[in-house]
This record gives structure tokens, C-alpha cells and sequence, in this order.
């Protein structure tokens, strides 16, 4: 196992959204991402319903923990070949959109974990597009915010720590490009147009429509409502009111069967904000709101 000194396992591997080993290669560059979230302790928990992680996290108050073991692989960068060949470190913001800074404790310590991981896989020197990179380097997304132009400061501190000298500030930037809040579409896109589906749902109403009993479900389904593109068929789902899952019952509780909880999004709708899949079940695309599947655990 392979973990830096620096940081402290936390929800270690307690995930499954990670791949053991990296398939022969090596490790040569470390991607930054930032949470979009302020809250530090969240973190690796998401992952057991979002199909991703990251090697480490930082907190606001510079605390460093690790998630994946640095032998193994983490699905953070958007990219497979990326994954296999880096270490993804992730820092948590003191606050929300539009701005998501971080502290200042943050890029201290992510300095020193920078240095840690440079020294131990022989980068050299720490340099921003060649062995230190933003996650939007490698796949559409506004991560990591405002760590995209902090990424200069982040390798001068780390290469004055290997080099035993002291950190001389690097010149403030006039001006840096503010990041840009992702839609719900845009996550589900940066992640693969995978999705995980694991938690339960109301099954607000049941009815026999087109031959096929289906589950109306507002947690999930786009508005406005229509049978044939937002209707679940109940063969898809289990009844969890019902010990034998088969009653349906307005107002139960009911959750996709574990062979449909995962699977790639097949269609997207930029005007209704949401997303369409194809269960392959033969009744075709079904449609949901694309923030309410995002958000529902």
C-alpha cells in the first residue's frame, strides 16, 4: 500500500468507485479538482452513488486525507489513460457557486502533498500542463474553479519545499477566469454519461398505460409529465412495501432493481434539462430530470 505521510485514510476504499492497480503503468502527473462542496466530511461518502473518487482531499484548514491507495486506480479525471498514469488530489471550498474559493490553508497543503508525491515518483520539478494539471485539462468541466489559476502558486511552494529553499510568491495574476457553475448534464457528462441509481423513490401513482403497468415518480421524472416518456415500467423496479415486490402500491416506496441501478445515459435534453435512458427493457427512453437523478442518493 502506498499512502503519503501527510495525510490521514479516511472512508478508505469504503467505496467501490475506484479499480485496483493501474495495469501496469506508472504514475507521472497529478490532476487537481476542486469539491464544489463545503462540506469536507461528505467526502468519500458520494462515491458510493457517483461513479468516481480521488487519492486525497484537503480541508479548509489544510487537513489532508487519503481515499484510494496510491497504487490503485481513481476515477477523477474524466479520461482512462489519465486515471491509470495519475493522482488525483481534491480540495474543499469555503464556499459555493458562483465563487467556490479556497482557503488559503488549502494551497498550503496541497503544496506539501504536491512535493510529497513529486519527490516519491521523481517529477522533478513540479511544472503547471506537464506533471501538474487542472481536471479541465482532460474533460469538459469547470473543475477545480479557482485552482486553475492557482496552479503556478502550487508548484513554486512545492518545488521550494524539495528544493530546501523558501517560497518566493509568484505574481498575482490581473485577472483570472471565474469559474462557471456546472449543470446537471454537464456532471453526468464529465463523468462518463455514467450513472449510479441505488437509493429508493415514492411511486406517487401506478397505472396500466399502453399495455404496461408504470410508475409515476416526481422525485425523478421531468416535467411536465407524459405516460410514454417519463412512466417507469414496474418490471424495472422492486416494491420495498411489499415482501414480495409485486403490489405497487400509490404512495410506496420503490427502487430500480440492482441490474438497472447502473448504466450510461443514452440521450440529453439541454432545453428540458433532463436526461433520457434506455433500460433495453423495449420500451425505450424514459426521461428524468437531470438535477433530481444527479442529487437523489
Amino acid at each position: 500500500m502506498t499512502v503519503s505521510g501527510l495525510a490521514t485514510p479516511y472512508g478508505f476504499q469504503s467505496f467501490p468507485n475506484y479499480t485496483q492497480g493501474r495495469q501496469g503503468n506508472s504514475v507521472n502527473k497529478i490532476v487537481i479538482h476542486h469539491m464544489a462542496t463545503t462540506d469536507y466530511d461528505s467526502v468519500p461518502g458520494i462515491w458510493n452513488s457517483r461513479q468516481a473518487s480521488a487519492h486525497y482531499g484537503i480541508g479548509q484548514d489544510g487537513q489532508i486525507r487519503a481515499y484510494v491507495d496510491e497504487d490503485n486506480t481513481a476515477w477523477h479525471a474524466g479520461d482512462w489513460g489519465t486515471n491509470l498514469t495519475s493522482i488525483g488530489i481534491e480540495h474543499a471550498n469555503v464556499n459555493l457557486a458562483p465563487n467556490y474559493d479556497i482557503a488559503q490553508g488549502t494551497i498550503e497543503s496541497s503544496a506539501k502533498l504536491v512535493a510529497d508525491i513529486a519527490k516519491r515518483y521523481g517529477f522533478g520539478q513540479v511544472v503547471p500542463y506537464k506533471n501538474l494539471f487542472p481536471h479541465s485539462q482532460f474533460t469538459s468541466t469547470a473543475c477545480p474553479g479557482q485552482l486553475t489559476g492557482k496552479l503556478q502558486e502550487i508548484a513554486d511552494r512545492a518545488n521550494a519545499i524539495n528544493n530546501g529553499g523558501g517560497y518566493v510568491p509568484t505574481q498575482t495574476a490581473t485577472s483570472s477566469p471565474q469559474p462557471v457553475a456546472q449543470t446537471a448534464i454537464q456532471k453526468f457528462q464529465a463523468g462518463g454519461d455514467r450513472f449510479v441509481l441505488q437509493g429508493s423513490f415514492i411511486n406517487d401513482n401506478c397505472q396500466l398505460q399502453y399495455g404496461i403497468y408504470q410508475v409515476r415518480a416526481q422525485e425523478l421524472t421531468a416535467e411536465p409529465f407524459s405516460w410514454p416518456d417519463n412512466g417507469i415500467p414496474t418490471k424495472l423496479l422492486d416494491d420495498l412495501d411489499d415482501p414480495q415486490g409485486r403490489s405497487f402500491k400509490d404512495g410506496g416506496r420503490v427502487a430500480f432493481k440492482k441490474e438497472y441501478q447502473r448504466g450510461t445515459i443514452d440521450k440529453y435534453s439541454e432545453n428540458a434539462n433532463a436526461v433520457g435512458i434506455d433500460f433495453l427493457d423495449g420500451n425505450g427512453i424514459i426521461w428524468f430530470d437531470a438535477d433530481k437523478f444527479w442529487n437523489h442518493e
